[in-house]
């Protein structure tokens, strides 16, 4: 608490920083440091740390193959810079993540910034940068709920999906299959859920389907037996959750022991990590999230990315690997465009971004609210432990599992 109010005497972090390591202020005359200093905050314990794994390997990659060239070339300062990465870990707390990036700013001089991942922890990190005006390059958190974080955004950009579009997914893919066109909503309180909940709701009635119940409750809920309940009389035949991992295991692990088994079951966040399938094995056959990026897409370097951080780690790869790799190269690429660390400058090259990454093509102009790079949705289907392309059919690399095999047959893993 001490350090958080020493903050105001010194009217910013970024002075105390430029006065005491005399970092690069844009003049003429500016020497170039020893080296770059790009930090995060991720999660690597709580919650969340399923996704900060892959955040760390994302970051990690783009700033290491900037490396093995030298660094980046700033032009305006005539030298060729390697780049530090920092990485503090966040423990999937909010606080924890103003913490951190205070920290990084104040105590280890970072020059820019990348995000840590969903909304809660993303939006802490970014009013920092915000208040500090410091360039800061962000994912794994969709559009809308980022705009509407603040009512202006200046220095923090966001590469992800837009919620509008991705909100219609899960009804486009059921138009591919016979069903009572019954939809159960789970939404927890958290900021996806919340707007998520309300786009599914119109979405819903827009494109001739029925809530017929929806069920709300805090991230964290352990116990969903009366929800379950409560969707099982409402003949719902389609399920639709907005649940992080943990959340969205316990409520499917309830339903197979209540007997109640939907047509078909999307889990949006909760089912996208492998955590997902490690976790339920067979039972989670059949289980469809919202994508943004395949390796099969064919960007360039997108079929590589894949097999790079399963050969790296021994794990299985996440769409997240895509989008944080991406978010860094954005950043590194706005750095070396801009030929100096002068922070309005690197600021500017960012917005004026238009490359297709292994991510996709990124283009802030383009993008609602004029900071953001919508990445474009699709629907993933578990399959035998992977996650393939079920809709739409011109994109598939499988064929769509439906209805869901009985409980009965999914014993085991």
């Amino acid at each position: 608490m001490q350090r958080r109010r020493a903050i105001p005497r010194v009217g910013s972090l970024t002075a105390l920083v430029f006065l005491g390591l005399g970092f690069v202020s844009g003049h003429a005359d500016a020497q170039a440091p020893k080296e770059i200093v790009i930090g995060a905050s991720i999660p690597k314990s709580g919650v969340l740390a399923a996704f900060g794994t892959y955040e760390e390997w994302g970051y990690k990659t783009a700033v290491n193959e900037v490396n093995k060239t030298g660094g980046l070339h700033l032009s305006k300062l005539k030298a060729k810079v390697p780049v530090r990465l920092v990485l503090y870990d966040d423990e999937s707390r909010p606080e924890k993540v103003t913490q951190n990036v205070e920290r990084l700013i104040l105590r280890d001089g970072a020059h820019a910034l990348l995000g840590s991942a969903t909304p809660p922890l993303v939006l802490s990190g970014a009013a920092v940068a915000e208040r500090e005006s410091i360039p800061m390059v962000t994912g794994v958190t969709p559009l809308r709920a980022f705009l509407g974080g603040r009512e202006k955004w200046t220095w923090v950009w966001d590469i992800f999906f837009d919620e509008l579009d991705m909100t219609q997914q899960q009804f486009l893919t059921m138009n591919m299959v016979k069903s009572n066109r019954k939809v159960a909503l789970f939404t927890d309180n958290e900021q996806d859920g919340v707007a998520m909940g309300r786009l599914w709701n119109e979405n819903a009635k827009k494109l001739d389907y029925r809530i017929v119940y929806h069920a709300r409750f805090p991230v964290g809920t352990t116990e969903y037996g009366d929800l379950i309940r409560r969707a099982k009389q409402a003949d719902a035949e389609v399920i639709i959750a907005q649940m992080i991992t943990p959340d969205s295991i316990a409520l499917w692990r309830q339903m197979q022991a209540l007997g109640y088994r939907p047509k078909a079951a999307f889990f949006e966040k909760g089912a996208e990590p492998v955590e997902w399938w490690s976790a339920l094995g067979k039972a989670a056959q059949g289980v469809m999230v919202a994508g943004y990026w395949h390796p099969d897409l064919g960007y360039p370097g997108a079929g590589d990315l894949r097999k790079r951080f399963e050969r790296e780690t021994r794990a299985t790869y996440s769409q997240h690997i895509a989008d944080t790799y991406a978010a860094a190269q954005v950043l590194l690429d706005a750095v070396e465009r801009a030929g100096s660390l002068e922070r309005k400058a690197v600021n500017a090259a960012i917005g004026k971004t238009d490359k297709t990454y292994a991510v996709g093509p990124v283009n802030f102009a383009k993008g609602p609210g004029g900071r953001t790079s919508a990445l474009k949705t699709f629907m993933l289907q578990w399959q035998n432990g992977d996650l393939q392309i079920v809709y739409p059919e011109k994109q598939a690399t499988a064929k769509l599992i439906y209805p869901l095999p009985p409980w009965s047959e999914l014993r085991g893993k």
